[in-house]
């Protein structure tokens, strides 16, 4: 048994496993392929991309252990769910920045013999491809010295892609691996064992889908998408796409696809792209050469900003304290800005922000001279995804 901060439940584990779990296996058509796993004892490491809220979940059925998941900290605010994560065995990470106390719990479980799943990309993804492997990972593996497990999860982005509200029907395939070995571990450097996790959780939900032509049906298909692109191919406009049922429109220049149930893009008008990933590729390659004019490096101009937007502050682990009017953010190459209907603005400097995430879709949130702070934007349809792009964009600017 783990430390007393990190147990797990067994009676509560067994009934969420019989019930909620068994519901998602069926709900969500998953097929697990485990066999080259069934002979590996605890302690080991269970990774795999991660693509969907109930990742976690779907993916603990495939291995007889109880899994103590690496789940961020920003579930452990909501006193309901904290206390469902405490019976599971969830281990509190804060997104994006390094956290000790993190270390000392996967170390505490594996000591006590048991297993431990996280994702070593830190987040979800939005179009479907694999982001950045977090670094680190690789150096706790080698630290560790335990069998590291790989899932591949088939399938589980285009179910309900992050931007989507509604979740699809079709068919995820779970496919378990064993990755590493101790003797394997022992013999590789941290940059070997680093490009073992890439290539092990490999995963373009849209190769895949080029194979296999899988249907996802369900009802308004593209509602949301205007969460996640934000530049009208035809005009160059931004924040004017509008998704409503299965189309996507620009409300400056008109232009229309259609989101169809295999995940692709249809047209009356100009074919730009096929689907939301190359869109998206494109949308960023347009962003970057638009920010890096020096109307915007010079911090005159705003490269996004938004209106009716709430601000909470507070620490990591602890409850938000909410800012008590609305307000006006704006992100510009080098500060965030705050407006609030009334009082002083709030004035962040882009050079002392650390751990840029986005939770739940709505809010974007960060730290700042060790205080967390929150934007939740409270209209429909409000893209929080350009500000973490935004901050990408500006890094790669700055490097050149």
């Amino acid at each position: 048994m783990a430390s007393r901060q990190y147990y797990y439940s067994k009676w509560f584990n067994t009934l969420l496993r019989n019930t909620f779990g068994n519901f998602l296996l069926k709900r969500f058509h998953v097929r697990i392929y485990n066999e080259q796993i069934k002979d590996v004892k605890p302690p080991y490491l269970l990774i795999s991309n991660h693509v969907g809220t109930w990742d976690p979940f779907i993916l603990s059925m495939g291995v007889p252990d109880p899994v103590y998941f690496v789940i961020s900290d920003a579930h452990f605010r909501h006193f309901w769910l904290r206390q469902v994560f405490k019976l599971v065995g969830g281990i509190p990470k804060a997104k994006q920045i390094a956290d000790s106390s993190t270390i000392r719990a996967i170390l505490s479980v594996i000591k006590n013999n048991g297993v431990i799943g996280l994702y070593p990309e830190g987040a979800r993804n939005w179009d479907l491809k694999n982001i950045e492997v977090i670094y680190p990972t690789a150096k706790l593996i080698k630290s560790l010295k335990v069998p590291v497990i790989a899932t591949v999860m088939e399938g589980a982005g285009l179910t309900k892609p992050r931007w989507a509200r509604s979740s699809r029907s079709g068919h995820i395939n779970l496919n378990y691996s064993i990755l590493l070995t101790p003797e394997q571990i022992k013999e590789m450097s941290a940059d070997e064992i680093y490009q073992k996790i890439v290539d092990g959780i490999h995963m373009n939900e849209y190769d895949w889908q080029e194979k296999n032509r899988v249907a996802f049906k369900g009802k308004n298909l593209a509602e949301y998408l205007d969460m996640f692109l934000v530049v009208c191919p035809r005009c160059k406009n931004l924040c004017s796409l509008h998704s409503h049922e299965n189309t996507l429109s620009c409300t400056h220049c008109g232009y229309t696809v259609e989101y169809d149930e295999y995940g692709y893009f249809s047209t009356k008008d100009e074919p730009y792209f096929l689907n939301p990933q190359t869109w998206s590729e494109w949308q960023s390659s347009w962003l970057n050469d638009l920010f890096s004019q020096s109307e915007y490096t010079s911090g005159e101009k705003a490269l996004f900003s938004d209106v009716k937007t709430k601000l909470f502050t507070g620490k990591r682990r602890g409850k938000l304290r909410q800012y008590y009017w609305l307000g006006k953010v704006e992100l510009f190459f080098n500060q965030i800005v705050f407006t609030p209907e009334r009082g002083k603005d709030y004035v962040f400097p882009i050079d002392k922000i650390t751990g840029v995430n986005i939770q739940n879709n709505n809010k974007f949130e960060f730290y700042y001279e060790d205080n967390l702070y929150r934007f939740k934007f409270t209209t429909q349809h409000k893209s929080v995804y350009k500000y973490e792009l935004a901050f990408k964009l500006i890094e790669s600017i700055v490097k050149g």
